[in-house]
C-alpha cells in the first residue's frame, strides 16, 4: 500500500512539472506574440497573431484554475501526450481534425 502511494505521489510531481513547464513555455510564446503584434502593426497576418495570442492566453487561464485537458464540449480528458505538444487544443474534434494530418498512406 506505501509503495502505491509513493508510486502516485511521484506521478502527481511529475505532472505538476510538465504543467508548470507548459506553463512557461505558454507565457513566453505570450510575450512573443504580443511583442509581433506591437512591431509589425500594419501586418495582414496580424488577426491570426491574436487568435494564437488568444488561445495561448485562455490555456494559461485554464491551467491556474485546474480546468486543463478538459474537452470544452464534453467534459472529457484530452490525451496529456498531446497537450503536451499542442497545449491550446480544446476539443476531441480538434485532435481528430490534427490527426488527419499525420495519418500513414495506405500505400
Amino acid at each position: 500500500m506505501e509503495k502505491l502511494k509513493i508510486i502516485k505521489e511521484t506521478e502527481v510531481m511529475e505532472m505538476n512539472s510538465t504543467v508548470e513547464k507548459l506553463y512557461t513555455e505558454l507565457r513566453l510564446t505570450q510575450i512573443e506574440l504580443a511583442t509581433t503584434l506591437r512591431v509589425k502593426r500594419d501586418s495582414k497576418i496580424n488577426k491570426y497573431i491574436e487568435e494564437e495570442l488568444k488561445d495561448v492566453e485562455e490555456t494559461m487561464q485554464k491551467l491556474e484554475s485546474g480546468n486543463f485537458g478538459m474537452c470544452e464540449m464534453s467534459g472529457e480528458l484530452l490525451p496529456f501526450d498531446l497537450l503536451e505538444m499542442i497545449p491550446t487544443i480544446r476539443t476531441k474534434s480538434d485532435i481528430n481534425s490534427i490527426q488527419s494530418y499525420y495519418r500513414k498512406s495506405i500505400h
